[in-house]
Parts: structure tokens; C-alpha cells; sequence
């Protein structure tokens, strides 16, 4: 018989020492250091994008001048689309040129001695911004600015403004010295827009909040500390919830000057046809105890025993270790029982932390041992730094070939491998999420724990008929769990009225839904999905790279579209100099334009009505049914206790494993 089992990986880094966003310096120098004299920040969530601005001032108190080497985690799907600097007072903003080159032009105008400012994005960890010079005694203004897509699970939005950092690369560890303390004022205030009626707003993480609701749509965020020295050391999680039984829907936010190519921003909301699973579960945890997780095994251990005891009397658990070698605690499945569980995290507490990371010993020795007959779900908890043995994704992947395995990804803190989870996350048809350190864990649980426990949609499918698309993006559209929203980005060329038809398969059964949209012939309010559309594109690249496809047939392509709608990527970087330079160097001012447009049209939807995003309320898509809730009562939003991570995940692809099952003859 067929395997049919559930990998869930969650990568945990939490409850580490702090390593958080501030100004570097190599340890051991002995440069006096600059002071962080401002950091604001401003944020405005509207309805399907969110766009984070950060204005700091950096201060040079010495009598020499002295260069900034600025750093910040990397946001999830961030287009850095803005980097300002202040020169003779007068703002300047920065282009998109290709790596190598931005870098020779960064160090030509330091040894000119004219002011530069360089951003770099470091792999999938952080961003990082180079000022020069600081003046002796005098202070220097940086603004940058990113825009993201915002997801809607289970009627619950989530934003991060990311500030802490993993400790998984030992080398960066060890060569920079981090600091981390605003000495004069912190804020941050944050706007949440929504065309759809909020019911709450909550917050966790660095300092204290205040919430206010404006109207049924819009809410305030503000936490301000003014009389003290702040750690960037702690991420900010701001969480919304959708009012009950809103309906199942389509949302489009569309961008066209009336010349040229249109871009689109499409996100489905689907109906309750995912139906709840049955079926009794033998669960696998396999433990990182590497010498990374040191600070985290006792409260992994912790959490893990506190989800298991919560199982049924009919599942069954066992519970691998792994750091340079594989090792099965129980050897074999057990009952679950309180007892049985305290006795086997007692032992994974005992053995400690050690050695590297054998990421591929753990996945397969999770992967192997299972019982055919039962439904499995493999919960793998790491950092994703692996450091020993193979580590390519391809070499993970070949563990998935010839079984019915799907992997769901749990993406723990800021730096952990998330295109490694992630990728083989999509390779098997699961889904990835991400949890920050001060994530309201409880509530992200709960989601995860809704759609394991029903059906899901695979071989998803959006088509636009005669619509003259290209390019849309992502180029294969993951399963979609319930909860989630399907989203998708892409250029048309021919505006009006169109067909959309969602197309996937339930349990094997195949099923269509569709309705008539309008796509604008000129729509001014969103110019900012021109760069996400480019965004979602290189991210396509991308992976493909990280899955073994030769770099060579990809770079010159990523770098076309990151020049082109001025993002900074793997192979492209934003440069800041003063303007006769840019001239000089027959660099043209896009990003400049493009960046003034952009302003405008913020402008413009801040002192208007919220938009309204809906497109499908004459022909519902759904038959007005409702979307995915979060339960009512506070649903998937309540309170976290002392833990760092509480699992709480029922199991999905059950129903149809149990059908076959009925089935036998």
C-alpha cells in the first residue's frame, strides 16, 4: 500500500540571546562607535500590501569622520524599494544598478570623499546599508522604504516588523560586533486600512502598544519610548482579525496609466468546501539538539510534550534527536500518555545540546520506520542552518520521491533557511509558515491546526480568459490549505470584461469555480503592484536556482527585472550619491520617478475613502457562501503563555487515506 504520512518542520529559533538590527563593527577594532539618535518607523497595511518606511539619524560624536555599516533581518517577500540619504540637506534617493557595479561605484565616491550610502541584500538573512562618510560631530538622515504582500489566513492578517535576528551563521557571528541600542527617540505607529470590517487588533513583541479603532475599517497602532535607550532586539507582530462570516470573495488591485501593459494583484478568498478529516495519527518529532539549539531544547522539549499530550488515546508518538548522528528516544512508536511523554522529554533534556547540525540525518531517519497501514505526520524542529552532511535541497528531496508525503514548514525567527523549508514545503503540495520569536504563537498554531485537520486544494489553477496575460507569478501556484488565500500577480494587455475560473482538486475530485471581473483600462491607485508583480518574478527565478537549475540561466533575467522596477536582489543593489554623480555615470533617475509616483498616489489613498477592492459581488464566485472564520470568541488570537512555541496541529490529507483504505478489498 501506498505511504501516506504528513512531514511538519518547524525551524525553531527562539528564546536565543538577542542579535538584533543595528550598526556593526569588526570585533576587536578599535573605531569609537556611532550612536543610533533616531529610529521612527511607519507602517500602512492596506487591504493586500504593506508598505514599511524607516527614518533613522545616525550620530558621530568623535572628532574623526567614520563610516556606518548598517544591518536588518530580512522581511518575508520585502521588495527594499527606497533608499534616501540626506545631503546638504536635501533628500536623495538611490537606483537599482547591478551588484558588482553598485559596489565599485560605493567605493569610488568614499575615496572622493563624497557621500554614498549602498544597500545590499545578504542572502535570504538581511539587508544590509553601508553609510559614508559620518561626519566628525555631525549626524547623517537614512530613509528606506519596503513594500510587501500581507496574507489574510483564516481571516487573521499578520505583519512583522523583523528586528531580531538568528544566531545560525557562526562566521558573522564572530567577526562583527552588533550595536543595538536607539539612544534617543524610538517610535513606530502603523496603519491598518481594510476594505473589509475589522473586529480586533493586537500586538506583541518590543515595547508597549496603543490600538485605537478609527472606523469599522481602520485602526492605529503607536508604541513610542522617549525617556529611554531601545534594543532593536525584538521583533513587532501586529495581528488583525477579519469581523465574522464575511463571504467568500475575489479582490483585485490593479494598476494601468491607460498606456502600455496592466499589472494585477488577484487574492481569492474561497468558500468552506474543504470538509473536516478523520482518522487516528502515529506522530514523529524530530528534535535539532545541535550545539545552534542550545538556549532552545528545554522549551522545545516543553512545548512539544505539552501538543502531544493533547493527542488522542488512539495516536502514537515517537521522538528522533538528531545533531551529528540520528538517534530514536523510544526506539519505536509509543502510546501516548502523559507519562510516556514526560519520560521521553526527560531524556531529550538530559542528552543537551551538541555537535552540528545533520539536517539530512534527522529528515530521513523522520522518513523512515513509518507504518504504512496509519496515517503519519513527522514534525521536524530545526533553525534549517545545516552544517553537516548533505545540504542541498535537491539531496532532501530525492527523501520525498516515490512516497505520498507532504511537508508543512514552520519557519521559526528571523535567518533560518526559509528557502530550503520553504522549497520543500512546495515540492511535496504543504504549505510553509512563518512564526517570528514574539509571534502570539497560540494563534498561529491555531491556524495551522484548522487546516491540517481538513481537506485541501491541489493543482491549483487561475486562468483569465482573453485578458492577454503574461507572465504571472508565482509560475506554479501552491496547494491551497484551509484558510488560505490564493494570490496571484500578472501583467494583461487587453482590459474589460473577463472570466475567472479557479481550477484544483479536492481528494482527487476535480473542481471549478468562475465569475466575470472588470480589468481597468486605467487605474491609478496602486502603483506599487508593479513592483511586487516584479518581486513575485525574481522570487520564481530564484528558486528555481535554489533547486539546482544552472545560476547562468537565470542571473542576466533577475537582473533585468530588478533594474527594470529598481528592487534589490541577490544580484542587484541600491545606490545613493549625490545627484551631478548619477548623471555623470549615465545612471538614469527611474527609481526616482518611479518613487514620486508612487508618493503621490499614497498621498491620495490616505485622505480618501478606503478603497474598495472587490470584484466579484454581481456574479459571486463562491455563491455567497462565507470564507474560512477563525472561530469567533477571540478565534485565533489568544493569549501566549511563558513558552516559546506551543504545537497545536491536527492532521490533513487523512480523509482521502482513508477512503482508500475503505476501499481494499
Amino acid at each position: 500500500m501506498k505511504r501516506i504520512g504528513i512531514v511538519l518542520m518547524l525551524a525553531a529559533l527562539a528564546n536565543a540571546p538577542a542579535f538584533g538590527a543595528g550598526l556593526l563593527r569588526p570585533v576587536g577594532d578599535s573605531m569609537p562607535e556611532l550612536v543610533i539618535d533616531e529610529h521612527r518607523v511607519d507602517v500602512v497595511i492596506n487591504n493586500g500590501f504593506a508598505i514599511t518606511e524607516v527614518d533613522q539619524v545616525f550620530r558621530n560624536p568623535h572628532d574623526q569622520d567614520l563610516d556606518a555599516i548598517y544591518t536588518f533581518p530580512l522581511p518575508k517577500q520585502a521588495s527594499l524599494s527606497e533608499l534616501s540619504l540626506w545631503i546638504d540637506g536635501v533628500e536623495i534617493v538611490g537606483e537599482v544598478v547591478e551588484k558588482e557595479r553598485a559596489r565599485k561605484i560605493a567605493r569610488e565616491e568614499k575615496d572622493a570623499g563624497r557621500e554614498t550610502a549602498l544597500a545590499e541584500k545578504r542572502e535570504y538573512v538581511a539587508f544590509d546599508v553601508l553609510v559614508s562618510p559620518i561626519r566628525a560631530g555631525s549626524s547623517v538622515r537614512v530613509r528606506l522604504l519596503y513594500m510587501q504582500p500581507i496574507e489574510i489566513d483564516g481571516g487573521i492578517g499578520r505583519y512583522v516588523y523583523p528586528l531580531q535576528e538568528g544566531e545560525i551563521d557562526e562566521q558573522e557571528m564572530a567577526f562583527w560586533e552588533r550595536r543595538e541600542t536607539v539612544d534617543g527617540k524610538f517610535s513606530f505607529q502603523a496603519s491598518i486600512r481594510s476594505s473589509y470590517p475589522l473586529d480586533d487588533v493586537r500586538t506583541k513583541g518590543l515595547g508597549s502598544s496603543t490600538v485605537t479603532q478609527e472606523s469599522t475599517g481602520e485602526w492605529k497602532i503607536w508604541i513610542d519610548n522617549l525617556e529611554e535607550t531601545t534594543e532593536l532586539n525584538r521583533d513587532i507582530v501586529i495581528y488583525y482579525r477579519l469581523a465574522e462570516d464575511l463571504p467568500a470573495r475575489v479582490d483585485l488591485l490593479p494598476y494601468r496609466d491607460g498606456n502600455g501593459q496592466g499589472t494585477y494583484m488577484l487574492v481569492v478568498t474561497p468558500g468552506t468546501d474543504l470538509q473536516p478529516t478523520i482518522g487516528g495519527v502515529d506522530w514523529t518529532v524530530v528534535l535539532d539538539v545541535s550545539g545552534s539549539m542550545e538556549s532552545k531544547i528545554s522549551s522545545a522539549t516543553d512545548v512539544v510534550s505539552r501538543a502531544l499530550i493533547q493527542m488522542r488515546p488512539e495516536d502514537r508518538f515517537r521522538i528522533i534527536t538528531f545533531a551529528d548522528k540520528a538517534v530514536d528516544i523510544l526506539r519505536g512508536f509509543s502510546p501516548v500518555s502523559a507519562e510516556m511523554v514526560r519520560s521521553a522529554g526527560d531524556v531529550v533534556k538530559r542528552q543537551g545540546a551538541r555537535g552540528g547540525t545533520n539536517l539530512y540525518a534527522g529528515f530521513k531517519a523522520g522518513l523512515g520506520g513509518l507504518d504504512e497501514d496509519r496515517p503519519n505526520a513527522v514534525l521536524l524542529i530545526s533553525d534549517g542552518g545545516a552544517n553537516i552532511g548533505p545540504t542541498h535541497y535537491t539531496h532532501f528531496v530525492k527523501l520525498l520521491e516515490n512516497t505520498d508525503i507532504r511537508v508543512f514548514t514552520f519557519v521559526m525567527g528571523q535567518g533560518a533557511n526559509r528557502p530550503l523549508l520553504g522549497n520543500l514545503a512546495e515540492a511535496s503540495g504543504g504549505f510553509t509558515m512563518d512564526i517570528s520569536n514574539d509571534d502570539d504563537l497560540y494563534g498561529r498554531l491555531l491556524q495551522a491546526k484548522d487546516k491540517l485537520a481538513r481537506e485541501a486544494l491541489h493543482g491549483v489553477e487561475l486562468q483569465l480568459d482573453g485578458a492577454g496575460l503574461s507572465d504571472t507569478a508565482p509560475n506554479r501556484m501552491p496547494s491551497a490549505y484551509f484558510g488560505q488565500q490564493i494570490v496571484q500577480f500578472g501583467r494583461y494587455s487587453r482590459p474589460g470584461e473577463t472570466t475567472l475560473r479557479l481550477k484544483g482538486k479536492i481528494s482527487g475530485e476535480d473542481k471549478v469555480w468562475q465569475t466575470k471581473i472588470v480589468l481597468p483600462a486605467e487605474d491609478h491607485r496602486f502603483p506599487e503592484i508593479e513592483r511586487l508583480w516584479a518581486l513575485s518574478r525574481i522570487e520564481d527565478m530564484q528558486r528555481s536556482i535554489d533547486r539546482g537549475e544552472p545560476e547562468s540561466e537565470y542571473r542576466a533575467a533577475i537582473v533585468d527585472v530588478a533594474t527594470g522596477y529598481s528592487i534589490v536582489s541577490d544580484y542587484t543593489s541600491m545606490i545613493v550619491m549625490r545627484e551631478e554623480q548619477f548623471a555623470e555615470r549615465g545612471i538614469d533617475r527611474s527609481n526616482k520617478k518611479r518613487v514620486g509616483i508612487e508618493r503621490k498616489a499614497r498621498q491620495a489613498r490616505a485622505t480618501a475613502t478606503i478603497q474598495q477592492t472587490r470584484v466579484d459581488q454581481s456574479q459571486p464566485m463562491f455563491e455567497n457562501r462565507s470564507s474560512h472564520s477563525t472561530g469567533g470568541g477571540g478565534g485565533g488570537l489568544g493569549a501566549v503563555g511563558p513558552l516559546f512555541l506551543g504545537l497545536l496541529a491536527g492532521l490533513g490529507g487523512v480523509r482521502a487515506w482513508v477512503a482508500r483504505r475503505n476501499r481494499k478489498p
